[in-house]
């Protein structure tokens, strides 16, 4: 059985919000304090979701229509023969609809049974037609929405843009930032929160987090815990609560790959071992010079020489270093038939942990990837009502398609990804044929080296980058998509 979001009384009026961006100062910094007597002032946008943050809890954020299977865009059940209807696309100035749930399918025709071509998430706004194409099956009407699909505006979607679950939620994802939104990691294992409804401005506990887990921050709340004295919540994006106390901001790596053009190209390396060193190399004798930074790329010359027995290669600045204190990504000289003009792929080395970005045969873009050998456990299935699949499902190499993407995953197992706590807001999912995900590990910085569940992890800013270059792309206001028929795919080759 679907849950609304429940819709209390507004305690303020929704339209002081502001267009639903982030606010300049982030908001974890204000969360954070540990200083008992300091009143944290959190930005104006945060105190009116805070404000809102009673929608939210009670109804737990499940999706809107009912009969929904699976969260895995690419999984897709027997599907009905009816025919999709034809309609026009709705203006992208026309009125809005509004997800209230944290998942909100759009469907390829208006129907729960047709096959799901993507979904809303809780505070996301698409483009509409003026009035619903039909009511069977949804009482307030399925709309077309922008570019393509159909959404019930019954349960988990909304043209009301006043609904107060939409303040609650106005803090939207960046799509132009290594990550999407302020992400948190706990300090300690602490409660996970729910709003008590059996008492006003209270919380219960539903859960623990385990000291370390991660998640997105986008707003706050002051309530009573457990009786006590009221206490400074961080709001999560599924609805949940955490004390702002236990919380500190989030510090992901800030390695990223390298740019290829004119000024650079392959071959390149790049260090991921700590106490690698240049050499100055003159005959047989190898001088040793400069400690290198984990993660620095390095510009080879492609020319290399054998000293003492060991290979180095050319560094561009006319310094030397030793093949085996670096990872190498070598120019292609044999390409799969696919390879041409305007055809996007990825060619990743599993065992290495490289990845190129190709068009055709051109190479515009390198970096350092994350893999673990084991595959993950499927993901459970006792909190969420949806099916997950595994980020490692089918591990193995060959050349798979994308089929789905993910601004972050919602509703995913927290601990499907095999560290020792929970992982939430999982952002820069692609998914993969194969069912393997690829995105941004926001927990780590071990890019370079064997890691993690068995996805294909990548730093934030590469993750970010990649995704907005991938097909399909994510239309406005959506959360995920799937790969519509017809719609050019972006390949994955994974060898060894």
């Amino acid at each position: 059985m679907d849950r609304q979001l429940r819709r209390p009384a507004a305690p303020g009026d929704a339209s002081e919000l502001n267009d639903g961006r982030p606010p300049a100062s982030p908001v974890l910094r204000e969360l954070v304090s540990t200083c008992a007597d300091r009143d944290l002032t959190l930005p104006r946008t945060a105190k009116v979701v805070a404000a809102f943050a009673l929608a939210l809890a009670p109804a737990l954020f499940v999706t809107g229509c009912a009969n929904h299977d699976d969260l895995s865009l690419s999984k897709q059940r027997e599907q009905s023969s009816t025919e999709i209807p034809k309609v026009p696309v709705p203006p992208e100035n026309g009125p809005k609809l509004a997800s209230i749930a944290d998942l909100t399918p759009v469907y390829e025709r208006p129907a729960t049974n047709a096959r799901r071509i993507g979904y809303l998430h809780a505070g996301d706004r698409v483009s509409r037609a003026a009035e619903p194409y039909t009511r069977e099956g949804c009482a307030d009407g399925w709309f077309p929405v922008r570019p393509a699909g159909f959404v019930c505006a019954t349960g988990g979607a909304t043209t009301d843009l006043r609904h107060p679950t939409l303040a609650a939620m106005a803090i939207q994802p960046l799509l132009d930032q290594p990550l999407p939104y302020t992400y948190a990691r706990t300090i300690n294992e602490t409660p996970l929160y729910e709003r008590d409804g059996a008492h006003e401005n209270s919380v219960r506990e539903v859960g623990k987090l385990k000291r370390r887990s991660g998640m997105a921050v986008v707003g706050s709340w002051t309530a009573a815990v457990l009786g006590n004295a009221p206490e400074r919540l961080a709001l999560l994006t599924n609805g949940k609560f955490v004390k702002a106390a236990d919380l500190e901001a989030a510090t992901p790596s800030t390695f990223h790959g390298v740019e290829l053009g004119e000024k650079q190209t392959l071959p390149l390396a790049f260090v991921v071992k700590h106490g690698v060193r240049d050499f100055k190399l003159d005959g047989e004798d190898a001088e040793q010079g400069r400690d290198l930074e984990v993660h620095t790329a390095l510009d080879l010359t492609g020319k290399f020489r054998t000293a003492h027995g060991e290979k180095f290669w050319a560094i561009s600045n006319g310094r030397w270093v030793r093949h085996k204190d670096v990872t190498t990504v070598l120019a292609r000289n044999v390409f799969p038939d696919f390879a041409v003009e305007g055809q996007k792929w990825l060619d990743v080395s599993a065992v290495m942990g490289t990845l190129v970005a190709y068009e055709g045969k051109r190479p515009f873009f390198a970096t350092l990837i994350s893999i673990g050998r084991e595959t993950a456990p499927a993901a459970a299935q006792d909190t969420v009502n949806v099916d997950v699949p595994s980020p490692s499902a089918a591990f193995g190499l060959g050349t798979f398609d994308i089929r789905a993407k993910h601004i972050t995953l919602v509703g995913a197992d927290p601990f499907a990804l095999r560290e020792n706590y929970q992982l939430y807001d999982v952002p820069w999912v692609f998914e993969l044929s194969s069912g393997r995900l690829a995105y941004g590990a926001y927990w780590h910085d071990h890019f370079g080296i064997e890691h993690g569940s068995g996805g294909l992890e990548l730093s934030p800013a590469d993750a970010a980058r990649l995704f907005q270059w991938l097909t399909p792309s994510v239309p406005d206001g959506w959360h995920a998509v799937n790969t519509q028929h017809g719609e050019a795919k972006t390949l994955v080759v994974i060898r060894k």
